[in-house]
């Protein structure tokens, strides 16, 4: 029986909602975590990446919308990035598809373009809800910048970068290491995962 389906229904099925709240959950402990420890990242996106790159794009979006919703409670400012969280999810799951995850010079690229959506929603939202200086300690290396003489949209584009690149792709390399290492009859279980399935055929046949 094949899982070539990509449909709603088919991307989600009971694992995939059972799936989502742990996905979450992983995006707050780890959030958290990185929060504690001070460290120049966010890594709030593991799970929803996790999510999108196996049970497919809306589900991932889904999953990224209400991770943030869910944070917010407690910092409402962070609500407008949930857009964000959302759309690059999406494209994660999208690449997915396009078994853009099934090799690591593919995973590279893909990570890259997940990477600048995410610094043009990051740039746009930041400006939009809060003129350019959000809650996040980012808004502290744009004033750096800018203070140093650099203009506005150039410092955020390059603050946003800075932060932005090395998160995304460390979120997503978790994804996809683990990934890597889950069995074909698991993977049978997502609507992406025909994809790996059939990647690692492929690799067998071809000697590799």
């Amino acid at each position: 029986m094949s899982n070539e389906k990509k449909g709603l229904k088919a991307d989600f099925n009971l694992i995939t909602i059972l799936i989502i709240p742990i996905a979450i959950a992983i995006n707050f402990i780890v959030g958290n975590l990185v929060l504690t420890l001070k460290l120049p990242l966010y890594l709030d996106s593991i799970g929803t990446f996790l999510v999108a790159i196996l049970a497919g794009p809306w589900v991932g979006g889904l999953t990224g919308l209400l991770s943030i919703a869910i944070n917010s409670i407690a910092d409402p400012s962070l609500f407008p990035f949930a857009l964000s969280a959302a759309a690059t999810a999406i494209l994660a799951g999208i690449l997915a598809r396009k078994k853009m995850f099934t090799s690591f010079w593919k995973f590279v690229i893909s990570a890259i373009l997940v990477a600048v959506l995410a610094v043009i929603m990051s740039v746009i939202i930041s400006y939009a809800f809060f003129g350019g200086f959000d809650s996040s300690g980012n808004s502290i290396m744009i004033g750096a910048m800018m203070s140093a003489g650099i203009p506005f949209w150039p410092a955020q584009v390059i603050g946003n970068f800075i932060s932005e690149v090395p998160d995304k792709f460390i979120s997503l390399l978790v994804p996809y290491l683990v990934i890597r290492g889950m069995s074909d009859r698991y993977l049978y279980k997502f609507s992406n995962g025909s994809v790996f399935i059939n990647a690692r055929k492929e690799k067998k046949e071809a000697g590799k």
